[in-house]
């Protein structure tokens, strides 16, 4: 069977070897609805399973072949009908009477407690999957488990080595039925969309009920039409086709060989007469789709539509929830109430999912924050009432005991503050205290987001919130003697500190301490693993010794021995080019802060030890006597108070 041009960009976007190729070939997809308009629904729908798909690399490249055919989509924009040709006293009540979630109705709480929560996966792969179970014997379905199970958790292997598997789980672990008295005990959960249904929505308003008959009609008669083409035409041949019919498939078809630089389409007929018929948004069915689909069990199936959604609302946001033969007024209203039906979806996958990938250092919730981010593309478009109304539900979410839940909603915070600069002096107030608990948080990917989501409003957090920053500075300097290189929430911390640190009110109002004490706290992070860690530690000394005149740095006579050695050795150790420059900024305002007489008594003990150092042949690994390290900080404690003694090997 030959394989048309666009089934090869659709394997192209699935098996392509480097991220380039997947995305061209979802370029090229970009390009075939500019070409051929008509294939909207057809395109979207094929692009919907690869956004399904397993394989992550896949749904990045769906989501950019979604990205890249909205674009040449027009703008959804129709022409307002006048007030006075409202035809029956009931349009405005249609309009405004809707099956959409809204906030008035939803209860998070109630979701919380009564919604089932979405992990990794259904476990539907760990089952035996028999196509006849009625007639497959019970001992031998428990084999097949068995032999199934071991093989999905690595255990086959331990025959081959000698080590027996037998005991780890018996028939009773296989063949487990709940007994009545544990199902009347247990909790009673719902699946997340089914909740939502029956909790938070009402019936079916006589908009969407006539919306519903006119796409039937629109079918039966699109199906009907189908049928008696089908009758008059040949097997092989398009002579018996009525001649509008054949001339919209030879445009399609004839045209386009598979050899020629164009894309070959599939014989479908053109359904842009249907959309236009239906007077609805053209990605209305297919947000509808992946609404439904944020909320499968499938962690991966619940990224992709968190990525086909954010990329439509890029370039569609203004566009979502619109109705034809309405007027500004119902528009407008029609916009904001499809906004608010979405969000409160997102809402939902922020306190149900659980799902977390540890990779490195830090914890990877793909589904939480990518639908984070498309909430930040929503509430860009939603009015300042929907925001804060937001905005309280995601409040609601810092106050629960799963960090899971906490998580989802520092991540909502973080981007709602990013996008909405304009309402930031009703925002921030509102949300600041619970970001500063989650800066305190037990766990460390909550205290991660938490500092991640004031890092884009600083300044705002400066001039608006000043009576707060120096508690703010003070917990970060704190959070410092905890951090190692196996927290999460180090980069974002440090990120946060030389941000704050870089405003001059800051350093004159915030700092209780002594900078001879706080300054060695950021010795461990000039040797972190993270280059964005060892960048912003750098900034912080930059920040720190710029903004003080010599007379005024008396803090750094006495760690000025320990400064130096740690920035010699971070220079020689460095192999970034772009952080070799930021040390050559901060050896220079170093040298130029302190006096000369310190500079050469703090300098010359350890010159034979860099020159070595300096010496040190490429092909030979450094003496480690000759690095200086520092030692794990150990917690003592001094009249009855706990504090974090760093010290450091010598050479």
């Amino acid at each position: 069977m030959a394989v048309s041009r666009l089934d090869r960009l659709f394997i192209l976007l699935d098996t392509g070897t480097t991220p380039v190729t997947r995305k061209a070939a979802a370029q090229q997809l970009g390009e075939v609805v500019k070409l051929h308009p008509h294939e909207l629904n057809n395109l979207l729908s094929k692009v919907l399973i690869y956004l399904r798909s397993t394989n992550w690399d896949t749904r990045i490249a769906a989501g950019q072949a979604v990205e890249a055919i909205v674009k040449n989509v027009p703008e959804w924009n129709p022409v307002p009908r006048t007030k006075q040709e409202t035809t029956s006293e009931s349009a405005m009540e249609d309009s405004s009477t809707t099956d959409r979630l809204n906030f008035d109705r939803f209860d998070i709480c109630r979701l919380l407690q009564h919604g089932a929560s979405l992990l990794g996966s259904a476990g539907a792969e760990f089952e035996v999957q028999d196509e006849k179970s009625g007639e497959v014997d019970p001992k031998e379905r428990i084999a097949r488990q068995r032999k199934l199970l071991q093989k999905k958790l690595g255990l086959n292997m331990g025959e081959a080595i000698g080590m027996s598997t037998e005991e780890l789980f018996n028939d009773e672990d296989l063949d487990y039925t709940p007994t009545s008295a544990a199902l009347v005990n247990k909790q009673p959960t719902l699946q997340a969309a089914e909740l939502i249904d029956s909790e938070f929505r009402t019936g079916m308003s006589n908009r969407q009920k006539n919306k519903a008959k006119r796409m039937a009609k629109l079918f039966a008669k699109q199906r009907s039409r189908d049928a008696v083409e089908t009758n008059e035409k040949s097997n092989d041949s398009t002579d018996g086709e009525p001649e509008e019919k054949r001339r919209k498939i030879a445009n399609v078809v004839i045209n386009q060989s598979a050899n020629d630089s164009k894309v070959l389409i599939d014989n479908t007929p053109d359904s842009s007469p249907l959309i236009e018929e239906t007077n609805e948004w053209p990605l209305e069915s297919f947000c509808e789709e992946l609404c439904n689909d944020l909320f499968n069990p499938s962690w991966e199936v619940r990224h992709g539509a968190g990525t086909g959604l954010r990329e439509i609302l890029k370039a569609h946001g203004k566009s979502g929830g619109k109705m034809g033969d309405s007027t500004l007024e119902e528009m407008i209203q029609q916009h904001q109430e499809w906004l608010e039906d979405l969000v409160i979806r997102l809402l939902c996958v922020f306190a149900l999912d659980r799902f977390g990938d540890f990779v490195s250092d830090e914890v990877v919730a793909p589904v939480r924050e990518t639908c984070a981010q498309t909430l930040g593309v929503v509430l860009k478009h939603m009015n300042e009432t929907g925001v804060h109304k937001t905005v309280d539900v995601l409040l609601k979410l810092l106050t629960q005991e799963q960090w899971e839940v906490r998580h989802g909603g520092l991540l909502g915070i973080k981007y709602a503050l990013a996008v909405r600069q304009d309402v930031i002096n009703t925002l921030l107030p509102k949300v600041l205290t619970r970001i500063i608990e989650g800066l305190q948080d037990l766990d460390d990917d909550v205290r991660a987001v938490a500092a991640a989501s004031l890092v884009p409003v600083v300044e705002s957090l400066v001039y608006l919130q000043t009576p707060k920053v120096p508690f703010i500075i003070n917990t970060l300097w704190d959070a410092l003697l905890e951090l190692d290189d196996l927290t999460a929430s180090t980069n974002s911390i440090m990120t946060l500190l030389s941000s704050l640190l870089t405003y001059p009110q800051v350093q004159q109002c915030s700092i209780q301490q002594s900078l001879t004490v706080l300054v060695p706290r950021v010795w461990p992070f000039l040797h972190h693993t993270i280059s964005s860690v060892r960048r912003a530690a750098l900034e912080t000394l930059f920040t720190l010794l710029s903004t003080q005149d010599q007379n005024s740095s008396s803090w750094l006579i006495p760690i000025l021995p320990d400064m130096l050695r740690h920035i010699f050795q971070f220079c020689v150790l460095e192999s970034s080019q772009e952080i070799l420059d930021l040390i050559h900024k901060v050896w220079m305002e170093l040298l130029s802060k302190a006096s000369v007489q310190y500079v050469v008594a703090a300098a010359c003990p350890w010159m034979g030890a860099w020159l070595c150092l300096m010496m040190q042949p490429s092909h030979l690994p450094i003496d480690l006597n000759m690095l200086l390290e520092v030692k794990a900080r150990a917690k003592v404690s001094v009249e009855g108070h706990n504090v974090f003694v760093c010290s450091a090997y010598n050479y």
